[in-house]
């Protein structure tokens, strides 16, 4: 299973321990990590080209499509990437685990409310627990590809939708789909 990791690129030699303890579970309980902490950033600080900033956001976002879920090591604000990563994760509907050193609460997430975002408080000695947990009950909210065959005129509205709405056809298609959920009360999944 691939899994999207990211931290603080700023703070990321501030809290390389815990950064380095969050790659050693995950790689350790066999996932593969696509990591997008990377330093090249603060190396550069502002003074990045152009060019290499439109590539480095297009190699975060090409990750974290790669990827099943998507965990953040969030003890330390960043609302350069890390907060904006955490939403983009979510818009893409990944399931989200926002991890957070015990007093380094990421004040403002906790106001989030998205069924597909847990906040786990850690300290070194129950890291690789309190995350495995975490892992697995994130797996529960994994999309699942499913296909289906329409018509044309449906595609032909499904594509008009996505260019006239700014929403992709597949996010128009769960939304509907989960409108209707809530609405049936026999329906109990």
């Amino acid at each position: 299973m691939k899994v999207y990791f990211s931290t603080s690129r700023f703070y990321k030699q501030k809290n390389i321990e815990n950064y380095k303890s969050v790659i050693e579970v995950l790689e350790g309980d066999g996932f593969d990590v696509l990591d997008g902490s990377s330093t090249r950033l603060c190396e550069m600080g502002f003074k990045m080209p152009v060019k290499e900033m439109n590539d480095l956001y297009r190699s975060v976002v090409k990750m974290m499509d790669k990827s099943e879920l998507c965990v953040f090591e969030a003890s330390y604000p960043s609302t350069l990437h890390i907060g904006h990563e955490i939403t983009l994760a979510l818009e893409k509907n990944k399931p989200v685990i926002g991890l957070h050193a015990v007093g380094r609460e990421p004040i403002l997430f906790k106001g989030m409310k998205n069924g597909k975002i847990r906040w786990v408080e850690y300290n070194s000695k129950n890291l690789k627990d309190l995350l495995l947990e975490a892992i697995n009950e994130a797996k529960k909210d994994i999309d699942v590809r499913f296909n289906f065959f329409v018509s044309p005129e449906i595609l032909a509205y499904l594509d008009w939708v996505s260019q006239n709405k700014m929403i992709p056809r597949s996010v128009f298609l769960r939304n509907l789909i989960e409108k209707e959920m809530k609405k049936d009360k026999e329906f109990k999944g």
